[in-house]
């Protein structure tokens, strides 16, 4: 590196470290920066002290500790031009919009049914004390004096200097008892002229129940509808790597069954990323299940299913893609530009001591720093015309709940940085370049990696953000095409643990600095030890060497072998192995594949007022393609059931997604029913697919017919739902064409329809399962245990 351009890219760096110091604090107001005396730990363990003046402690209780960040207050404050960290005896309503939120949960309690809960500040004051007392516990009520006694005693021994008040209007709530809220208006105009806050005493019955921070916002609607495309968008950008991997996986396939790529180092990309993600998890666990219900479980038990859901549907689908997004975009970037690929090669090899490693971590590092410093710079002088950054927003989404914040930090900055450099800039700026040239697809790629990825950097307006976002992702796309993927993947990591880090760093708790320090300086690690090579002159050359043709064919058939495996696996995982009940409905299901991977698949989702949601479905033929379209169009079910379970809405949104995904390639049909057992009504529709059977305990066979194009065929599908009433014992039995279409190997004739009913008439006396093994036991004897042509899957259900 010439010593002009080494300058340059240590000026640019040190610009945004200068940047940062000093917009930091003036475009995050709210936190409080050096009076940032109290940590998490710290902050648990004053919420369990002062707690004690409510009640009883919890035996063993567990506990959840997040930062709380109140975006509304936030706004309020900030608009009013307040002070931006409290002053001794002052309003605590500064410190509310930022606190350490505590809340412990009795053993065996639900997410929802914490008992105590309390704010902690940044400086270790106490914002919130609050006791949950069960809506049905009956208790006497209160006298209004002596709640106005009990109160004032109350705010007085937690700090407040009662002379800041009005008198406390009193306010009754009557259910199974009378609840009591005393609320204290303050005195002034922190929140701006007219807008009332303050503090408020609660009381159910006669108890006394704690106090909060309030605050009146008459534009609090207005503001979460302006603020909904930004939380939308966070959500689709969780879903984005489960909706992206089946189509990406497709070109993946192509180029590994043709011997183009190998998967080593993609699965080596893929246990980083799962490794980095699944510690970060555990760390993190706690309050990424923070205040979500799953049925009856309880707080520890929703904290480990929230985990294993957010390994398997988010984390697992995004180590995937960025396996199969460096598999294929290795290949079209090396056709051309191999250079790109030289620097972060020698990283993966460890081979750190030379010239390009240094080089590409040096302008990594200098960049990243940079793109945080200097559009907080920018935002600062864009304030005055109402553009700011929530730290609401901003800040974690779940490392600053961890007990080891830069730990947890950093292993999902090393995650998402992988998966978004490997698909965003490798995958699609190689490909978009390739057709479309450097200039025109460096631009698409913009555009794309902007409705794909979400940055973690928050502005609002929205028009704003937008603009903001269009220029850091341009700063990573042009990174790299002008310097290469391990410049661009430094720049992202620095950029993200160093925004994370910078408020830990600049508070004046050490154990938080220690924290900030572990996430902010990790990264630098590889430059640091690479530098005395800058000018050695020392590069690492990667040559890639055509395989010879015969090695290429053996090297192939391994390749397929793996792929299937790794396909059959990967399915297995997805489709579901029901239990044998559920909502007091028997179930037993039979899966077999024709091949290592099958097109069919099925599932039955218990939803929340008691009905079971019933699927069976068939792609197309069966393989890996089948299996891959199954694998996409089983995971939008479990999508928009779990959103809306209407039989249209259902059909409306897999059509969309067969059709946009396997257009003139496959089609699928689809069996799917919402199961009510107390009304024992079943409201069913069929596109293409065989039609259900209703077996009664006496024996007799109902087909429930139904007619409609199959998923795929047209743009959009509507279909109307019939209904079924059913009585009690009646068996349901759900099946694909491979049942009916077995046959034995050289002969026409098919298992067919008649067969299948008289099978179900002799056996319809059988519980499920037994049910379920005579008919197949009756299909094998027919095509006389012949290779299966085609999938065969069969579903029981049997109403009590």
């Amino acid at each position: 590196m010439k010593t002009k351009h080494l300058l340059a890219w240590l000026l640019l760096g040190a610009a945004g470290l200068v940047a940062l110091l000093w917009a930091h604090r003036r475009a995050y107001p709210t936190v409080p920066h050096e009076g940032w005396t109290i940590n998490r730990g710290e902050a648990i363990e004053i919420a369990l002290e002062k707690l004690r003046d409510l009640g009883e402690p919890l035996a063993d209780p567990y506990v959840e500790a997040t930062l709380s960040k109140d975006v509304h207050l936030e706004r309020r404050l900030r608009l009013a031009g307040s002070p931006v960290s409290a002053q001794p005896g002052g309003s605590r309503i500064i410190e509310a919009s930022f606190a350490w939120e505590v809340k412990l949960f009795a053993p065996g309690a639900r997410p929802n049914q914490w008992t105590y809960r309390a704010e902690v500040s940044p400086e270790g004051h106490v914002t919130t004390l609050s006791l949950q007392v069960p809506r049905e516990q009956e208790l006497p009520e209160i006298d209004p004096a002596l709640a106005r006694q009990q109160a004032d005693e109350l705010l007085r021994a937690q700090g407040f200097d009662l002379a800041r008040f009005d008198e406390p209007q009193l306010r009754s709530s009557q259910a199974t008892r009378t609840d009591r809220t005393l609320r204290y208006r303050e005195r002034g105009s922190l929140l701006g002229e007219g807008l009332g806050y303050g503090v408020e005493v609660t009381f159910a019955g006669d108890r006394l129940t704690g106090y909060n921070v309030w605050f009146d916002d008459p534009d609090a609607e207005a503001f979460g509808n302006s603020i909904q495309l930004v939380v939308l968008g966070n959500f689709v950008w969780r879903v984005v790597p489960i909706l992206l991997f089946p189509f990406i996986a497709i070109f993946f396939v192509r180029r590994y069954h043709a011997g183009e790529i190998g998967i080593r180092r993609g699965v080596q990309i893929l246990v980083v990323v799962m490794v980095a993600s699944v510690v970060a998890s555990l760390l993190c666990a706690g309050v990424m299940s923070a205040g979500t219900p799953i049925g009856p479980l309880t707080r520890q038990q929703v904290a480990g299913g929230i985990l294993l859901q957010i390994l398997v549907f988010f984390f697992f689908p995004m180590g995937a893609l960025a396996m199969v997004s460096w598999s294929v975009g290795e290949v079209l970037c090396r056709e051309k530009h191999p250079w790109r690929l030289a620097g972060f090669d020698a990283f993966c090899k460890l081979q750190w001591d030379n010239a390009t490693v240094a080089r590409d971590t040096l302008r990594g590092v200098m960049a990243g720093v940079a793109s945080v410093g200097l559009p907080l710079l920018f935002l600062t002088f864009l304030e005055p015309k109402g553009v700011w950054s929530p730290i609401s927003f901003s800040l974690g989404p779940w490392a600053d709940g961890s007990s080891w914040l830069g730990l947890a930090e950093l292993l999902l900055a090393v995650a998402f940085a992988l998966y978004a450099e490997l698909f965003a800039r490798l995958l699609l700026v190689s490909a978009l370049v390739q057709r479309l040239g450097t200039w025109g697809g460096g631009a698409v790629a913009v555009v794309f990696s902007m409705l794909l990825l979400f940055p973690n950097f928050f502005v609002l307006p929205f028009t704003w953000w937008v603009v903001f976002a269009l220029g850091l992702i341009t700063i990573q796309v042009f990174l790299f095409l002008r310097y290469g993927l391990l410049t661009s993947l430094f720049a992202n990591l620095v950029s993200t643990t160093l925004f994370f880090a910078y408020p830990f760093l600049a508070s004046s708790d050490p154990w938080q600095q220690g924290q900030g320090a572990l996430a902010a300086f990790v990264p630098l690690v590889p430059m640091l030890l690479s530098l005395r090579q800058l000018q050695s002159g020392r590069e690492f050359v990667y040559r890639y060497e055509d395989v010879p043709p015969h090695v290429r064919r053996i090297a192939e058939r391994e390749r397929q072998r793996v792929e299937l495996e790794m396909a059959r696996r990967i399915q297995s995982s997805i489709l579901p192995d029901l239990p044998p009940q559920l909502n007091g409905v028997e179930l037993a299901h039979s899966y077999l594949p024709a091949t290592e991977v099958g097109g069919d698949f099925y599932d039955v989702l218990a939803l929340e007022d008691g009905r079971l949601a019933v699927a069976l479905g068939d792609v197309a033929g069966h393989g890996v393609s089948s299996g891959l379209v199954m694998s996409m169009a089983r995971s939008a079910l479990a999508v928009q059931v779990t959103f809306d379970p209407a039989v249209a809405s259902v059909f409306a949104t897999l059509n969309r997604v067969v059709y946009q995904s396997a257009r003139k390639r496959l089609l699928a049909t689809l069996c799917y029913a919402v199961l009510d057992p107390k009304r024992r009504e079943l409201e069913y529709a069929s596109a293409g697919h065989l039609y259900p059977y209703v077996i009664s305990k006496n024996g007799a066979v109902h087909p429930l017919a139904f007619e409609a194009y199959p998923l795929g065929v047209r743009s959009s599908l509507t279909v109307e739902a019939r209904l079924a009433r059913l009585e009690e014992g009646d068996t349901l039995f759900l099946l694909s064409d491979g049942v009916v279409e077995a046959r034995a190997e050289g002969s026409d004739e098919l298992f067919g329809f008649d067969r299948l009913e008289q099978s179900l008439r002799t056996h319809s006396h059988l519980p499920v399962g037994k049910l379920r093994d005579a008919v197949l036991a009756d299909v094998a004897r027919h095509s006389r245990h012949a290779p299966r042509e085609d999938d065969q899957t069969v579903l029981v259900l049997r109403l009590p």
